[in-house]
């Protein structure tokens, strides 16, 4: 009864119901765009990995005064890779890209 209830209102503002019919489908939505962040390199949508960089640290803006360097390493546990990274001096930090560490080694993508 409630059903036949809730027709009759809906029909007195200009709408209508169906029941037991499919709902339409819904339109196409924008193509998404896939951005993996800052730190990570991509091969496709689902096979990104960790990128590892080099670093040095400097005292002063103008980059005259080296007081530290490292680099980052690979680590694989199980089916996870990431990157552990250097404990360094608080400063004035030049990041570079090494290399991608990736599920068959590490690799250098040809853009760099």
């Amino acid at each position: 009864m409630s059903i036949k209830i809730l027709a009759t209102a809906l029909a007195g503002l200009g709408l209508s119901m169906s029941l037991g019919a499919a709902a339409p489908a819904p339109t196409a939505a924008a193509a998404q765009q896939y951005y993996p962040g800052p730190g990570i390199y991509c091969f496709g949508y689902d096979q990104c990995y960790p990128i590892a960089y080099s670093y040095e640290v400097y005292s002063d803006a103008e980059h005259t005064n080296l007081i530290g360097s490292g680099y980052d390493s690979c680590v694989a546990s199980g089916s996870q890779i990431y990157v552990t990274s250097p404990w360094l001096p608080a400063g004035y930090e030049v990041k570079t890209p090494m290399y991608v560490c990736s599920g068959f080694g590490p690799y250098l993508p040809p853009e760099w």
